[in-house]
């Protein structure tokens, strides 16, 4: 659910098969992790600009964050919501994020 997309691709059966093939204490280390990380206080100290790629549906992190990442980190940045789904988007939908990507990398982020 939280990959999204074709869950019959191979990017995605090939990142399912790495994460049941993690030890049970590994992957739950790995997790708690992630979900206990809070670095949101540093975001104003960010000082080099962001380009935040965004699914439009993402059970993990949903659009709403990505727009408080724009406001609140320390630099300029621009978001891109892209029509697809899931947290690994560029598993899921990588003929929606391939094309986008080059745009982000030879733009500079105008103020």
């Amino acid at each position: 659910m939280v990959v999204g997309g074709d869950m019959e691709s191979p990017a995605v059966q090939e990142f399912s098969s790495t994460l049941f093939n993690m030890r049970p204490d590994i992957a739950w280390s790995v997790f708690q992790t992630i979900v206990q990380s809070d670095l949101w206080d540093v975001l104003g100290r960010v000082t080099v600009p962001c380009h935040i790629l965004q699914s439009t549906k993402d059970l993990a992190v949903p659009v709403v964050v990505s727009e408080y990442l724009h406001q609140h980190l320390g630099s300029k940045s621009v978001v891109e919501v892209m029509p697809s789904e899931g947290h690994l988007q560029q598993l899921s939908y990588p003929d929606i994020v391939i094309p986008v990507l080059p745009r982000h990398i030879r733009n500079d982020i105008v103020a």
